[in-house]
């Protein structure tokens, strides 16, 4: 009995000591973990405080890049030349939506605000923004956290230039619980925005849960100074460590990040209970398994520190490894699918900032930033860097026909067409729409143009999509460094005003020739000054007669828009035109001429002096909806006869559209309005398309009658077209008649009417009276 009580004595004494050892081992592994898993943590703030950095500043890097392609955005400047607040407003608006911007403002030169989003007030934003705007002032932009109605803003503000500057423009995004949430999906540590309140914090935004995010507003400021030091705090029950620091670009906002000690624990509850539970198992075994799980544990968790110095350093390129299956590995593990999850994200986030999404292709600043390293790297004699400005023409139209989705799939096809017709060296880019970019290092000089027009005829080529086949065109400008500039922002402009030449003149590929930025300085002046022009009453009519042939009468004038600028003199109807028809302000300019030609015909007829009135239209007045109906009502409210008026559209502006073109002329013809087909003979028609028309005259050009003489070509064209229009049932008119020769040519050929300086000048309504009474007495 002694004995065994003795053995039962030793063998308890054993079991007590190994207890012992294992509670002791128990003790340590716990506390080891604790203070592991805790250090772990604090490394991981560390670390997350340099992700947030980066995070920050890619951001912050996009918000600025968005708001650059905004400023140079040549359709932005021009709504911000005009300085109609609808339009500068509606443009904002739109490009702001474009871009994904929270908030956007559109401040004058001196900082007045011009415009803003819907439901803002551009005038306490402008206010808000003022810091900002000192800022940018002194060093040519500004980026900083701005607090608007109450929320915090990311907010990035730039000049717009066009070339001098015209304003300024400020994108930002809310920085808020979104923000702190993509943070914490990106890193899995909390992230809040807060500023000191007397004795409380302010929090703007938060990840946290809404009981830890309260508990946060509560916390005095001095205990978390904005010093970067990782210190322990308890929020609504939970345990987590707290890492705050100031937020770049804000005095008073500091960003807090937190890691949660509860939940970087929680992988450890499993790993207690298995050593509690091998502990109770055999004595013998706790022993041995007490040295082999202190190594266990010790060894991994070393390994993990380690990784974390890694990633806390930036370096994501040693993978971490994950042996065995317990805690520690699947710790190991989520720590390595972190680091790759950080890397993946950077280097996205990083081609993200210089890529675009649609094409893959180098985006506006990738594409600046290879220019500017072109620009510094020197060339042969007879060579170049060449810089290609592409924009597709009517590519709106292939949009609004076909589609956003239908549009995208061009634009890739493009993109790919671009890069597989230029060498590997040069670089293709989208900047944005449908404006691409070709710069070409070191090229030959003499073989720029040829090259150029090679790559406008492979986009000419016809495009084969899954669902239809069509074909493209596009017009591109062509600047040459040194040539044209030596630095990448004025080859840029350049670029872009030879790309508006090329467009303007239908050619194709244009050059940048010298002095083209006054001329396109002016055209920006016009543009702006001519919205401005009916309300300021610069802008009048005057009236060419046209003779009838026959009764040797008067029986029709032209009205025809004239414009007296107040500095620059009269400015010539085929240099505002254009513009006009460029700016959208061509739909105003056609009523106006409608309402003051109508009235002065109407008054007319008052003083006994029956004419019709012939009134020229736009190609773009034909796609406005909403000009039939104003036409008619102007005939009715100055009660002139429809048949008295004469509709003028020019045969090119016919054949863009037949089938749209002949709808619109159906609804102008309604009523008995008469429809004339101006500068007949230049526009490409066939008489199949002709004879679809509902039109009542044609009116030939004045080019084939200005220079007309017996046995000519032209004359053979002039009675050719007039034989043509007879056997229609269209009168015929010839305008550009400045001879004798040229009437008696045109009376032979029986012409109907005709019109010309050979008669009269345009003269102004007042004096036409009288010319029409000289005109009959003369005739007489």
């Amino acid at each position: 009995m002694m004995h065994w009580r003795l053995q039962t004595r030793i063998v308890a004494l054993l079991i007590l000591l190994v207890l012992a050892a294992q509670l002791a081992t128990f003790a340590v592994v716990n506390v080891a973990t604790g203070r592991s898993v805790s250090g772990q943590l604090e490394e991981e703030l560390v670390v997350a405080e340099r992700v947030w950095q980066r995070f920050y500043d890619a951001r912050s890097r996009q918000l600025l890049e968005s708001t650059l392609v905004l400023a140079d955005d040549f359709g932005f400047k021009a709504a911000v030349a005009s300085g109609d607040a609808a339009t500068m407003a509606s443009a904002l608006r739109n490009q702001a939506a474009r871009v994904g911007a929270d908030a956007a403002v559109l401040l004058g030169p001196d900082g007045d605000g011009r415009a803003a989003l819907a439901g803002t007030d551009p005038v306490r934003q402008a206010q808000a923004l003022a810091p900002l705007l000192a800022q940018a002032r002194a060093e040519g932009f500004a980026l900083s956290v701005v607090d608007l109605d109450g929320r915090l803003h990311v907010m990035a503000l730039l000049p717009v230039l066009a070339p001098n500057q015209i304003g300024w423009v400020a994108i930002g995004s809310t920085f808020g619980d979104d923000y702190a949430g993509d943070f914490r999906a990106l890193t899995g540590i909390h992230a809040s925005f807060a500023s000191p309140r007397d004795r409380t914090l302010q929090v703007y935004g938060s990840s946290l849960a809404p009981g830890a995010r309260a508990a946060l507003g509560q916390v005095p400021p001095a205990s978390l100074a904005p010093d970067r030091r990782v210190r322990p705090m308890d929020l609504a029950g939970d345990r987590y460590f707290a890492l705050a620091e100031p937020l770049a670009g804000s005095a008073s906002v500091n960003v807090v990040l937190q890691g949660s000690l509860d939940e970087a624990m929680a992988p450890y509850a499993t790993l207690k209970d298995r050593i509690l539970l091998l502990s109770g198992l055999a004595a013998l075994v706790a022993l041995v398994l007490a040295g082999l799980l202190g190594r266990g544990i010790s060894r991994p968790v070393v390994r993990l520190a380690e990784a974390a110095q890694r990633i806390q350093a930036g370096d994501y390129s040693q993978p971490i490894e994950a042996r065995g299956r317990d805690e520690i590995s699947g710790l190991a593990s989520a720590l390595g699918h972190m680091q790759q999850g950080i890397a993946a994200r950077e280097a996205r986030i990083l081609h993200q900032a210089n890529h675009d999404a649609l094409t893959g292709l180098p985006n506006r600043a990738r594409a600046r930033d290879h220019l500017e390293q072109a620009l510094a790297t020197p060339h042969p004699d007879g060579h170049a860097c060449a810089v290609l400005m592409l924009d597709l023409d009517r590519f709106k139209e292939i949009n609004d026909t076909l589609g956003h989705g239908f549009g995208d799939q061009v634009l890739q096809e493009v993109g790919k067409r671009l890069r597989l017709a230029v060498r590997p060296e040069d670089l293709v880019a989208r900047l944005g729409g449908d404006e691409f970019m070709v710069i070409m290092r070191d090229v030959e000089r003499e073989h720029v143009p040829r090259r150029a027009r090679l790559l406008l005829e492979q986009l000419r080529e016809p495009l084969d999509l899954p669902s239809t086949r069509i074909n493209l065109d596009c017009s591109i400008g062509l600047v040459l460094s040194p040539d044209h500039g030596e630095d990448a922002q004025t080859l840029l402009r350049r670029a872009d005003i030879a790309l508006y030449d090329a467009k303007h003149a239908r050619s194709g590929v244009a050059v940048y020739q010298p002095g083209r930025d006054e001329v396109h300085l002016r055209q920006l002046t016009l543009m702006g000054d001519l919205r401005q022009s009916v309300a300021r009453g610069e802008l009048r009519l005057k009236f060419q007669p046209k003779v009838d042939l026959a009764s040797r009468s008067v029986h029709h004038v032209e009205a025809l828009l004239r414009w007296q600028h107040p500095t620059l003199g009269a400015v010539p109807p085929d240099e505002f035109i254009p513009l006009a028809e460029r700016s959208g302000f061509v739909h105003e300019l056609t009523r106006f001429v409608v309402e003051e030609a109508l009235r002065q015909n109407a008054k007319w007829r008052a003083e006994g002096l029956d004419l019709g009135m012939a009134i020229n239209l736009s190609a773009m007045d034909l796609m406005d909806a909403d000009l039939p109906d104003f036409i008619h009502d102007c005939q009715r409210r100055h009660q002139v006869p429809p048949a008295k008026i004469i509709l003028e559209v020019t045969e090119g502006a016919l054949m863009r559209d037949v089938d749209y073109a002949v709808r619109m002329l159906h609804r102008l013809r309604a009523g008995g309005i008469r429809l004339s087909i101006d500068d007949f003979g230049t526009g490409y028609s066939s008489l199949a398309q002709l004879k679809r028309m509902p039109v009542d005259e044609l009116k030939i050009d004045k080019s084939f009658v200005m220079q007309m003489t017996e046995g000519s070509d032209d004359a053979v064209i002039v009675r050719s077209t007039i034989e043509l229009g007879h056997n229609m049932g269209l009168a015929v008119i010839a305008e550009g008649v400045e001879s004798d020769s040229s009437l008696q040519l045109l009376r032979k050929y029986r012409c109907d009417m005709v019109q010309g300086y050979f008669f009269s000048p345009p003269i102004e309504a007042g004096e036409l009276a009288a010319w029409c009474q000289r005109f009959a007495g003369a005739e007489a």
